[in-house]
């Protein structure tokens, strides 16, 4: 056991942060005090019952570490909305990206802001 060093002290050296935090949760089914267990480990009470109730749930797949990764982007423009933004720039060169705005506002009545435009252009390398 590590008693006495920190979690967060024995984790930056672990290539394993699951089994420390087995070994955490193990002293906690044997002691059955989650105060007392937060305070040896000094990790909150809150991290301690989070740990359990995925171990609980999931066993030790439920110990890993998850991606910290959005699991959706509401905002990311259609792949359809992308074509035709490049299909655009191509047909006109000269437009710019406000120019290209407004034009798909009034001709497709798609509202969308400049950012987006910039950055699907830029990464096609149209700007």
């Amino acid at each position: 056991m590590f008693i006495g060093e920190t979690y967060y002290e024995r984790i930056k050296d672990s290539k394993d942060p699951t089994k420390v935090r087995l070994k955490v949760l193990q002293y906690l089914f044997e002691c059955k005090n989650i105060s007392e267990v937060s305070k040896i480990f000094k990790v909150s009470r809150k991290t301690l019952r989070k740990w359990e109730a995925r171990y609980y749930k999931s066993g030790i797949e439920g110990l890993k570490d998850r991606s910290k990764a959005p699991k959706s982007c509401p905002k990311k423009v259609s792949k359809d909305i992308e074509n035709l933004i490049i299909s655009i720039k191509t047909k006109y060169p000269k437009l710019g990206i406000r120019k290209i705005k407004k034009l798909l506002e009034t001709d497709y009545n798609i509202h969308i802001s400049i950012h987006p435009i910039y950055r699907i252009l830029k990464t096609v390398k149209l700007i």
